[in-house]
């Protein structure tokens, strides 16, 4: 789990790849709870209205490091909001929106719990001015939406046919891979407040090194999620079956089990149990047992919670003999609607020090976040991380990954933005990873504009800088982008990026431009395609990539 607050460069075709593990990282459902509540008034004058109101659109495309979505300025979006991305009443993410036109906007994506993808909801509560003809048409359709919601056995989805590959085409690529990915959720399951959910993706690896995990066969099947949930927030009771992964306990990861747990007032108490799955099949393990009780508390709002706390005690077992046991500490505050800030901390009650266990309380992660935009032209994000690496006490894994060694990493980050008059937005980033007995410190320095709807014309430009001084290479970074939708159902970009870089240790300077057109078509928001192409020039290697996904929402 800590590994999904390691940050880096996204390729699509990667994130084709690991879309799998990159759902099971769901430490920062807290993050975006809040913006579920819809709390409705009415103050204007004559022919205008001001209403505190939800908006929602579905994401239509997504990119590196950014999204795409089919709502814009003549429904209230502006630049420099906060959205939230959701997948059945559960945050996946967030994002910054950078750049409106009148019917879509782009959001860059700062905080992901899950693999943000075409067709997720995007939900904001914000203060807007609309005309009241508008409103009172918005809140009949709002009336009409809400009764579709209630009816019984109600299916959405979607299904959509993948293609990744890299390499350089006309020779043996060194990654190709079909697949067909299926998400499903029928609610109001027979009637009752119980959802249904499946997630799945199947592929053939078509690449020389297909048995690269020791699976043996070219052809896979990965199940993220097979779930029965009752988790409405207006009963006293809910519980969780299947492959699951429990909000109240983000740090025990996704699980084959179950969860039960009763509310009293503002106090949700619970147990949950399981098996860990096999991260690299998707296949059902016993090897290794998970339990975890929890205590929360929350506040604010009348239905969700725009306030809680979290306390809970978990342990992992490999072959029925402790392999670890912790605490855990989640928390969310949202004071008003412009201060945001969560935090998460693990501390493990035991680990291993050179070979022997050592029983002694450890704190081996911390998360820290605070989101501030005290006027709509600025908005400010800064964070805190300190993630220390653990030996499991029986199976001797190294958790979270072998990247991080048993010293304390700690890293600080922040995020400020300016919307100006003219459509303009500009941005500044900085993070700070500091030195430890084995690594130097590391620091990455940036700013960005960007110009939206320039002229009226649906075109949006970008251009970004980076100076990178990282533990294995030193160098800038330079982004131009351009994208424009056309008709409110098309989109194209272009983006040029050109790192120039040393790797540390050695003298000579690499260069690599990456060249990328991506194309996205959406009819009747139920058919939809996504293509992404890059060309890579590289002072070592040229290759290509290329990402296509043609599917249906429903």
């Amino acid at each position: 789990m800590r590994g999904g607050r390691l940050t880096g460069v996204r390729t699509v075709f990667r994130d084709a790849a690991d879309r799998g593990e990159r759902f099971m990282k769901t430490h920062h459902w807290l993050y975006v709870l809040s913006v579920l509540v819809a709390v409705a008034g009415v103050a204007g004058g004559e022919g205008q209205t001001k209403e505190r109101r939800r908006i929602s659109a579905k994401v239509t495309y997504v990119a590196t490091g950014a999204f795409y979505f089919d709502v814009g300025r003549t429904k209230g979006v502006a630049a420099n909001d906060t959205v939230t991305v959701v997948r059945r009443l559960v945050p996946v993410g967030t994002g910054i929106v950078t750049a409106v036109s009148s019917g879509s906007s782009v959001a860059k994506i700062i905080s992901e719990s899950g693999a943000i993808a075409p067709g997720d909801s995007v939900l904001e509560v914000k203060d807007v001015l609309i005309e009241a003809p508008e409103a009172a048409f918005g809140a009949a359709g709002v009336a009409a939406k809400n009764a579709a919601l209630l009816q019984d056995n109600r299916v959405s989805g979607r299904v959509g046919i993948q293609y990744a590959a890299s390499g350089v085409f006309g020779t043996a690529l060194d990654f190709s891979q079909p697949a067909l990915i299926t998400q499903l959720s029928v609610t109001r399951l027979f009637g009752t407040t119980s959802t249904l959910t499946m997630y799945a993706r199947s592929y053939r690896d078509m690449s020389a090194g297909y048995d690269r995990y020791g699976t043996g066969s070219r052809n896979k099947v990965r199940m993220f999620e097979l779930s029965l949930t009752n988790d409405d927030p207006r009963s006293s009771f809910g519980y969780g079956l299947g492959r699951i992964t429990s909000r109240y306990v983000g740090g025990l990861g996704v699980f084959d089990g179950g969860q039960i747990y009763l509310r009293a007032g503002n106090f949700t108490a619970g147990l949950l149990g399981g098996t860990q799955p096999d991260y690299t099949t998707s296949a059902v393990s016993t090897d290794e047992a998970k339990f975890a009780g929890f205590l929360n508390y929350g506040w604010g709002g009348d239905v969700f919670k725009t306030s809680d706390i979290t306390f809970a005690y978990g342990q992992q077992r490999y072959q029925g003999k402790i392999d670890r046991k912790f605490g855990y500490f989640q928390g969310t505050l949202r004071f008003g609607s412009d201060l945001y800030f969560f935090t998460s901390t693990e501390m493990d009650f035991a680990h291993r020090d050179n070979g022997a266990e050592v029983d002694k309380p450890t704190v081996t992660n911390s998360f820290v976040n605070l989101s501030w935009s005290p006027d709509s032209w600025v908005s400010l994000n800064v964070g805190y991380d300190a993630v220390r690496a653990l030996y499991l006490l029986e199976s001797m894994k190294m958790f979270p990954d072998t990247l991080l060694d048993k010293t304390l990493k700690e890293g600080y980050r922040t995020y400020v933005s300016f919307r100006l008059p003219f459509r303009f937005t500009l941005s500044g980033n900085a993070n700070f990873r500091l030195a430890s007995a084995t690594t130097p410190s590391a620091r990455t320095l940036g700013s960005t504009v960007r110009v939206s709807d320039i002229l009226d014309s649906q075109v949006n430009f970008g251009a970004q800088y980076q100076d990178i001084r990282g533990l294995y290479t030193t160098g800038n970074d330079l982004t131009l982008d351009m994208d424009r939708w056309i008709a409110q159902s098309f989109s194209v970009s272009f983006r040029l990026d050109r790192y120039r870089y040393i790797i540390t240790g050695q003298d000579q300077q690499l260069l690599t431009t990456t060249g990328t057109v991506s194309l996205n078509f959406s009819v009747f928001r139920s058919f939809y395609s996504t293509l992404n192409f890059d060309q890579v020039w590289d002072t070592v290697r040229n290759n290509q990539r290329l990402y296509v996904e043609v599917g249906m929402h429903f």
